[in-house]
């Protein structure tokens, strides 16, 4: 079995590392000064682990943010001993646990400063992002597409939507699950989604691509 591990962005930030067997999401840490916030719990079984020991370690309690409801996400949740739960209102019809985010919310804990945005998508309907600094911003598998009858595909008024989101997005940095590398440049995100919605056809609702950036 494959063993997530840590990898740190800054001072404050770092990610449990995805795995395949079992299908595990990246798992993001931000360390405030009163709590760890917790981007997705993943799937795998050491991930609760981990979160629990640097919780009992620092006495800091845990607050969950849930990018959406897949199982790779969200199946560590009932694992974990958290102080708050935060999600989209699809997420929460399968955790039926914590708050719902439909508009833009701000929290401070000492000198960080999270956003959580609800963003168009594809791959799951009522997923949240989250912008931590105005310098980073993760993003789950929003950017990515779905399956329809066999084909990988995007909504194409979904897809347009969420472009339009994520160019008023301050941060330079767009993290996107299961990619290597982790953190991507927007506007390289940007330009890939861009080209994606130019191969949408006239009357045609779904475009058909590869599935990863």
């Amino acid at each position: 079995m494959q063993i997530p591990h840590i990898q740190t962005i800054n001072d404050h930030i770092s990610y449990l590392t995805p795995t395949e067997h079992p299908l595990s999401a990246n798992v993001v840490i931000i360390e405030g000064d009163a709590f760890f916030w917790v981007y997705d719990v993943g799937n795998h079984p050491a991930v609760s682990e981990i979160l629990q020991k640097k919780s009992e370690q620092t006495g800091k309690e845990i607050r969950v943010i849930l990018s959406h409801f897949h199982p790779d996400h969200i199946g560590n949740l009932s694992e974990i001993s958290c102080e708050a739960v935060y999600q989209g209102k699809n997420t929460f019809r399968y955790t039926k646990t914590g708050t719902v985010i439909e508009e833009d919310t701000w929290f401070q804990d000492g000198d960080v400063w999270l956003h959580l945005f609800p963003i168009p998508s594809s791959h799951a309907k009522g997923s949240l992002a989250l912008e931590v600094d105005e310098t980073w911003c993760f993003l789950g598998d929003a950017a990515y597409a779905t399956q329809k009858n066999g084909q990988t595909v995007y909504n194409a008024e979904r897809l347009l939507a969420e472009i339009r989101v994520l160019k008023n997005v301050r941060a330079p940095h767009f993290f996107l699950s299961h990619s290597e590398p982790f953190q991507q440049n927007k506007e390289d995100v940007l330009e890939w989604m861009e080209a994606i919605y130019e191969k949408r056809k006239r009357d045609e609702s779904y475009i058909k691509t590869p599935q990863r950036l």
